[in-house]
C-alpha cells in the first residue's frame, strides 16, 4: 500500500487517483494515516466482508441464546440495532 502526504495529494491529485484504483493509498497529515483512498470495488468488497462478519457474529449471539426460536420480534430487533 503507498502511503502519501496530504499535500502530495494536493498537489498531484489526479496521478494520486489513478494509483487508488490500482491499489490502495493512505494518506497522512503531519505524519499520521488519516484517509485511504481506493476504489469502488475494493470499498464495496471490504463494505461486503463488514456485513458478513456482522451477521456471523449476530448469528452467533442467536446460537448462545437457548430457546432462540422464542425470542419476540423486539428482541431481534435490539440484537440487530446493537450490531449496527
Amino acid at each position: 500500500m503507498k502511503t502519501l502526504p496530504s499535500r502530495e495529494v494536493q498537489t498531484r491529485f489526479g496521478a494520486v487517483l489513478d494509483a487508488a484504483k490500482r491499489e490502495p493509498v493512505t494518506v497522512t497529515q503531519y505524519g499520521r494515516p488519516v484517509v485511504v483512498m481506493m476504489s469502488v470495488e475494493e470499498a464495496l468488497a471490504g463494505q461486503r466482508a463488514l456485513a458478513a462478519r456482522r451477521m456471523s457474529d449476530f448469528l452467533r449471539q442467536l446460537e448462545r441464546v437457548e430457546a432462540a426460536e422464542q425470542l419476540s420480534d423486539e428482541d431481534i430487533h435490539a440484537m440487530v440495532d446493537a450490531l449496527r
